[in-house]
């Protein structure tokens, strides 16, 4: 069924009632496949194929998505009858039938060879099939993919181009996905299965796989099958170690002759009980660090005696807890390994800090830092584990007896395979994205426009599909795409969109242009007022109205917005819970917060920067310039009020200064701040300790008059702009209008993030778009919530001056104690200053 291209997930209910955690979460995966085999572009190399849904009913058992567990889940039932409910929780499916069954007990090897014998199976014959892992496996996910590695060993070799020629990698590292794989044997027989693998992720620790052959796993030993940790590619014949012969006996499966399939599917399998107990230990952690804060404060005074072991209660023997556990771990972890694990070398280190403690109780106020620090490692350990990656080139369905080749290339292999990308460097070209066209010979074939994109290459690759498959077979338009690296197309003095422009070698388009550039070009006359072109008003409809401000320019509108950040009230619901207090609407709700936080050691974050003072401006009523941008508009009463409101934030309510908020957000020293996109974000991939503990909320605001609250905050808005240079306006308008539309803007964030997860999912400031990508619904409710007040500064000449002065005021004010009004109106008359500077310098006479 359509979708939102995520896993389907729902809760499962029995009589009412959850009958364990996670089947408060049970993940139904999609099946999706390689549209077609890889193309080639005009530079030889391979080109990823898009990935497509493959709709289809499928027969499976209820069980962990994210391979905690390698078996079905079990549910206890009496005798009778029973209601199952299943409540939805994202991505539609439909279900034909339910089975309830009695659990399958999985034999043994050994208990299946012997049937094996009984049943007078034979091995297979001189047979030897070769499966090219990239060639087109099904998928549970659309992030693993078709990989290219340079080794010159590989099926095929690169020679100099980008083959796509292996299938993983690190994409294929979560728990839960899978992929599977068609084959054909000729004869009935027992047949051995070889794997060509690498594994030289996890510092030591195997990566583990459940393989299934036509669906089931045929013994005990494939449920969890270890791929152990080496620096080189190697084939592996599946196998279990014979404890009388001391040698590896090969784990034969016996296949009919014709049609079959190999599915393997990532394990976190026996890193679970250690992961349990690792989040144990972070919760214990955690609230045991809470609890030292409520005495001491964020920065204890070291000369202080607080006596912490009469004041916190149990603090020495839940520290013992803690480090007696870290060394149950870390036996654990070395059984699991040949070689000594660097994560057992964290825990080991940590163990020694908390038996120094439990030693010198009254030294912990001193070691605050270490315990904080304590914590984030313990986390950063548990998304460690998580991780199961393993990157294959083929798989092999062989007769016992077959010998396999040894595929460790060799110094001579290698200065081949470097030899003959040196010759290939002479005649490609490295500094565009797929296919190249040439400006000055092909527009008999269509014009072609110049693209510079400012940020990774996947990126770059995807727009570069995109647009060969649907923009120029529309228009006819060709464009060649170059990247830069992330932040060369911001505002400063160094920057290679100002440097390209002044040599006459500026691009037709940029994308992800920081919002400022786009009035810097106007004002110099070197971008394009994309208010000439008939349809603009209807192409902005596309954007909050509030994201369109800073490209106006004297009457003009130099650029669109293509993302837009966003700010949010985030908050822990455990701790919030805990203190028994509700979510603040209102910042005189915040000051009411602040006292309760304070009591128990804790803090709230507001970020420091011009960015903070922006929401105090706009919800009391003022304005940055007035007159058209001429003046300053930081003079007024509303704006005193608002300086004069942030700047309290630090010197009266004792915001933070300087934090880490990410890191305060998980040791619960912070549990309610205003972040960003990509605190977000972070917060979503790289936290798995506050699964389900945290929630969003739209921003607090001012309470007016009649009772409602005004929110109005910005973000950082980056955008796409067309230069003044090109010979091709028109037709690098046709490009944004296809660039920024709704379909185009949903397909590739849906592109992006199959490609690479979550973690880069994109925060498009095309607000239908935005709307329809996978958010968790709250979420999306929240930021929908903070839309209807989002408003960004207005840029004008000489305006670089403002953010500096209000920063500096902030400074004078906070940091040197200087009186509020007096550090204000210094830095408005430099701004004006400036302002009429600029305005003099470029003959500026504003527009009404």
């Amino acid at each position: 069924m359509p979708g939102k291209r995520m896993p389907i997930q729902r809760e499962l209910l029995i009589d009412g009632e959850s009958p364990f955690r996670e089947a408060q979460r049970i993940y139904f995966y999609r099946s999706w496949v390689d549209r077609g085999d890889p193309a080639q572009n005009n530079q030889g190399d391979d080109v990823r194929p898009k990935q497509i849904e493959k709709p289809q009913w499928m027969d499976l058992p209820v069980s962990d998505g994210n391979g905690l567990y390698p078996e079905p889940f079990q549910f206890y039932m009496t005798a009778g009858k029973h209601v199952i409910r299943m409540n939805y929780l994202l991505e539609p499916m439909a279900i034909d039938e339910i089975r309830i069954t009695s659990p399958e007990q999985l034999p043994s090897y050994a208990e299946v060879n012997q049937a094996y014998t009984a049943q007078g199976y034979e091995p297979a014959q001189k047979i030897n099939v070769k499966v090219q892992a990239e060639n087109n496996p099904m998928k549970s996910d659309p992030t693993i993919r078709r990989e290219s590695n340079g080794d010159p060993l590989m099926e095929p070799a690169g020679d100099g181009r980008i083959r796509l020629n292996a299938f993983g990698d690190w994409r294929w590292r979560k728990g839960g996905q899978k992929a599977s794989w068609a084959f054909s044997v000729p004869q009935d027989g027992l047949y051995k299965i070889g794997l060509k693998f690498g594994q030289w992720w996890g510092d030591g620790l195997p990566s583990y796989r459940q393989i299934l052959i036509d669906g089931k796993v045929p013994f005990k030993e494939l449920e969890l099958y270890p791929f152990t940790y080496s620096r080189n590619w190697r084939i592996e014949t599946l196998h279990k170690d014979n404890e009388q012969t001391g040698k590896d006996e090969p784990l034969l499966v016996y296949l009919t002759k014709g049609e079959h399939t190999l599915t393997m599917a990532a394990q976190v399998g026996p890193y679970q009980p250690i992961m349990e107990a690792l989040t144990a230990d972070t919760q214990k952690l955690s609230d045991l660090y809470r609890r030292i804060i409520m005495i001491t404060g964020p920065t204890p005074d070291p000369n202080f005696e607080y006596e912490l072991n009469k004041k916190v209660p149990k603090l020495i023997e839940d520290l013992k807890v803690i480090a007696d556990d870290l060394l149950v771990q870390m036996d654990a972890l070395k059984a699991l390994s040949d070689v000594e694990p660097s994560t057992v070398n964290s825990l080991r280190m940590m163990n020694h800090t908390f038996e120094k403690m439990i030693r010198n109780p009254d030294s912990i106020p001193r070691q605050l830092s270490e315990l904080s620090n304590s914590q984030t490692n313990l986390s950063t350990l548990l998304m460690d584990l998580q991780n199961v990656p393993l990157v294959l080139d083929y798989i092999l369905i062989s007769a016992p007896d077959t010998k396999y080749p040894k595929v460790k290339s060799n110094v001579l292999q290698k200065s081949v395979s470097t030899f003959k990308n040196f010759m290939a460097s002479f005649t490609k070209d490295y500094t565009g994205v797929g296919s190249v066209y040439d400006n000055e010979t092909g527009e008999e074939e269509g014009p072609v426009i110049e693209v510079w994109v400012s940020r990774g290459k996947e990126w770059a690759e995807i727009m570069k599909e995109m647009a060969e498959e649907d923009f120029t077979p529309k228009t006819g338009i060709r464009i060649n795409i170059n990247t830069l690296p992330a932040g060369q197309l911001n505002s400063g003095s160094v920057n290679t969109l100002l440097l390209a422009a002044s040599s006459g070698r500026a691009p037709d388009v940029a994308t992800g242009v920081d919002a400022h550039l786009p009035v810097e070009f106007a004002i110099r006359d070197a971008s394009v007022d994309l208010t000439q072109f008939p349809d603009y008003e209807e192409v902005s409809k596309r954007f909050l109205a509030g994201s369109l401000i800073p490209f106006k320019y004297n009457g003009g509108n130099y650029a669109l917005p293509e993302t837009q950040d966003f700010n949010l009230l985030v908050f822990r619901k455990d701790i919030l819970n805990e203190l028994g207090v509700s979510i603040p609407k209102t910042w005189d709700e915040v000051y009411a917060l602040l006292p309760i936080l304070q009591q128990n050691g804790m803090q709230m974050y507001y970020p420091i920067t011009q960015l903070g003072f922006m929401p105090f401006l706009y919800q009391n009523g003022g304005d940055y310039y007035k007159e058209n941008g001429a003046k300053s508009a930081l003079d007024s009463p509303e704006a005193f009020q608002a300086f004069t409101e942030w700047t309290e934030l630090y010197t009266n309510y004792k915001f933070p200064v300087m934090a880490n908020f990410f890191n305060r957000f998980r040791t619960g020293e912070m549990p309610i701040g205003i972040a960003d996109y990509l605190t977000y974000v972070q917060l979503s991939t790289a936290a798995p300790e506050l699964i389900g503990r945290w929630g969003v909320a739209p921003s607090p605001g001012h309470q007016k008059a009649d009772g409602s609250i005004d929110r109005t905050t910005g973000g950082a808005v980056q955008s796409v702009a067309i230069f003044k240079q090109s010979e091709h306006q028109q037709e690098s308008w046709e490009f944004l209008k296809w660039w920024t539309s709704t379909e185009v803007q949903l397909q590739f964030g849906q592109e992006l993030e199959a490609l690479l997860g979550v973690e880069a999912r994109w925060n498009t400031a095309n607000i239908d778009a935005l709307s329809q990508l996978p958010w968790p619904e709250d979420d999306l409710k929240a930021l929908k919530d903070q839309w209807k007040y989002y408003k960004e500064q207005p840029y004008v000449l000489g305006g670089y001056f403002t953010g500096r002065n209000i920063d500096n005021a902030w400074n004078r004010v906070v940091l040197g104690g200087m009186n509020i009004r007096e550090s204000l109106e210094k830095g408005i008359k430099d701004i004006n200053k400036e302002l009429n500077a600029k305005q003099k310098e470029f003959g500026f006479t504003p527009k009404d």
